[in-house]
């Protein structure tokens, strides 16, 4: 299987903080799994420049793309939602899963309640098996 892998977050762009997710999904991951890593892209917290890594690394010919970063509470990480518009995905909110997720966060965090940017970021993508 021929794999991308498309790092996003601009802190990692701009060399902010170390990018050890791709090292570990090439070193350990994709090598493991007999995974054939052509390609590694980092792009900042832009749409636009996201959907475009995409489109390119679709039509280069991989099989599967490996996103990283871009899935925090914050406003610019949409790397879940831009992942279902490109691949033409319905989001759904999962209730039940939400509840494990605000549990286990306020048990951790020992707060009464997970802030509302984080429990949004909760939507969870049909996933297509091949």
């Amino acid at each position: 299987m021929n794999v991308e892998i498309i790092n996003v977050g601009t802190e990692l762009l701009l060399g902010e903080i170390v990018n050890t997710n791709a090292t570990y999904l090439q070193k350990k991951m994709c090598k493991e799994l007999g995974f054939n890593v052509f390609f590694q892209t980092v792009v900042g917290d832009n749409p636009q420049r996201f959907l475009d890594c995409l489109n390119i690394a679709f039509n280069r010919g991989c099989d599967c793309v490996i996103t990283t970063g871009g899935l925090g509470p914050t406003e610019d990480d949409l790397t879940k939602e831009l992942s279902a518009k490109y691949l033409g995905l319905e989001m759904i909110f999962n209730e039940a899963e939400a509840k494990k997720v605000n549990d286990k966060c306020c048990f951790v965090s020992q707060l009464d309640q997970v802030t509302d940017n984080n429990l949004n970021k909760l939507i969870f993508q049909k996933i297509v098996m091949f």
